[in-house]
């Protein structure tokens, strides 16, 4: 009866233990990438927003000002 009631309770307390000993989560230096400027991506992507030249970054600010107008509820009501 005694090994009835400990085997199950064994078995629980591995469970519990063995939740604690999760991996840290971080990347190595291996998964890094160099990210490029904003301004200097999307070569031929058909969704690039007219007005805007890749690698100019004056004209990238333009475009990013443009669009943040677009969605000021402000604005679009008068």
């Amino acid at each position: 009866m005694k090994r009835l009631v400990l085997i199950p309770l064994a078995v629980a307390a591995a469970l519990v233990l063995g939740a604690c000993s999760e991996k840290p989560q971080t990347t190595s230096a291996s998964h890094r990438k160099a990210d490029a400027q904003a301004w200097k991506g999307a070569a031929d992507d058909p969704f690039v927003a007219t007005g805007w030249t890749q690698g100019d970054q004056e004209s990238w600010r333009k475009q990013i000002r443009q669009r943040n107008q677009y969605q000021n509820e402000y604005t679009r009501v008068q």
